[in-house]
């Protein structure tokens, strides 16, 4: 069972015999053998599925990362995996190839655009609204979807009219 994605990587015999007997306790302490055989095979089926979701999540990690902006050569170097397309076989089995390709496409378009048009600076933030410190300040929206808006003030109460004015009025 040798997956190449994993080259670089081992476990020992005492590892792989550890994690049997504290995954596996339950199966093996069955006393009879038939029953133990039904509970181990149910579980190595589990098993294999969760090498499968861990793959998965390797995927979505290596996607993570080219997402973010490190080019896939130096992801393949940082992770063992040695090439591109052990890299891009891990993304696939993720599922996540369209989102490392739509993420690649604004990086290809900006490079286009920026060559073509020349580099407008942003118009300053009002002060009331400029971050001390070049640090970004969230606005009512962004705390009202992070669940921190405060609270809206409700209108003032009216006052109540005095029981004698209000008698006065009823006679």
């Amino acid at each position: 069972m040798n997956d190449p994605t994993t080259e670089g990587y081992a476990a020992t015999p005492a590892e792989i015999d550890g994690m049997v007997r504290n995954l596996c306790a339950y199966a093996l302490s069955e006393p009879d053998p038939m029953q133990r055989y039904v509970e181990l095979t149910h579980q190595q089926v589990l098993f294999e599925g969760m090498v499968e979701a861990i793959r998965r999540e390797r995927g979505r990690a290596l996607a993570d990362l080219i997402v973010a902006g490190m080019p896939a050569a130096q992801v393949a170097a940082k992770t063992n995996l040695a090439t591109e397309p052990k890299v891009r076989k891990l993304i696939s089995v993720a599922g996540e190839t369209d989102r490392v390709k739509a993420a690649a496409r604004p990086a290809k378009a900006a490079k286009a655009t920026k060559a073509a048009k020349p580099k407008k600076t942003p118009e300053p933030l009002p002060p009331h609204l400029a971050a001390p410190s070049g640090k970004r300040v969230l606005t009512p929206a962004d705390l009202e979807a992070l669940g921190v808006a405060p609270k809206k003030r409700a209108a003032p109460k009216q006052p109540r009219p005095k029981k004698a004015a209000a008698q006065k009025s009823a006679s």
